[in-house]
């Protein structure tokens, strides 16, 4: 990521982003064969195109940051992030076993070796010697963060072992509307343009997307039946 922002720029970055949705759609037909129809695929692409318009206010695209270097690792990024979600759901429940397996247990076992590895992060990074210690610096905002983040992973575990990966792409695009207009809000300012132009796609998305005449249904890998997505 940090090596992509480098090369594009942060907003190049923060909007190529979204091709995840896609990336996503991709995986899952590859890992969890699920199939969309053509609307359903219409729905993916408005739900991109909200999340782009509604990124795109003063800073728009860095135009003087681009590089191909930069675009390839941008889609190997969208990818690598897309099937870390796909791979989780997979796990969740992917097979009868997982599938009534509790879900707690399951985080536990999703995250151990992240732990893990965090933890050897730390203290390579940190040391035991260092006097300051991981948490210097650290005030009441950044301790709620870290447990908004820690809440957030929980709840995104919930909507892939329920739900799914789709689920998760349209609530990422609600949150990224909710934060513009909590931002206009809190500065009182008037909606721009083109926030309101991707809440009205992203609506259109999630309307189309749940269309029940539509639904289609796919054959999950481990039990064999078809599941409605």
């Amino acid at each position: 990521m940090f090596f992509v922002i480098l090369e594009l720029g942060p907003s190049t970055f923060q909007i190529m982003s979204n091709l995840k949705v896609l990336a996503t759609a991709i995986l899952m037909r590859i890992f969890l064969r699920v199939k969309l129809n053509w609307l359903r695929w219409k729905a993916l692409i408005l739900l991109i195109l909200g999340s782009v318009v509604t990124q795109m206010s003063s800073g728009e695209l860095d135009r003087n940051r681009n590089s191909a270097k930069g675009y390839v690792l941008v889609f190997i990024n969208c990818f690598a992030s897309a099937a870390g979600g796909v791979i989780s759901e997979k796990l969740l429940k992917g097979n009868a076993l997982s599938a009534v397996d509790s879900i707690h247990w399951q985080n536990v076992q999703l995250y151990f070796f992240g732990l893990v590895f965090g933890l050897v992060g730390s203290w390579s990074t940190f040391g035991v010697d260092n006097e300051r210690g991981m948490f210097d610096g650290f005030n009441s905002w950044a301790y709620f963060t870290v447990a908004s983040l820690t809440t957030a992973g929980l709840l995104v575990s919930f909507i892939l072992k329920y739900l799914d990966n789709f689920a998760k792409c349209f609530v990422a695009a609600v949150s990224i509307i909710f934060v513009a207009v909590i931002h206009a809000v809190m500065r009182d300012e008037v909606l721009h343009l083109n926030v309101v132009v991707g809440i009205a796609l992203t609506c259109m998305a999630l309307e189309q997307y749940n269309m029940p005449q539509f639904s289609e249904s796919y054959e999950g890998e481990g039990n064999g039946k078809a599941v409605n997505v």
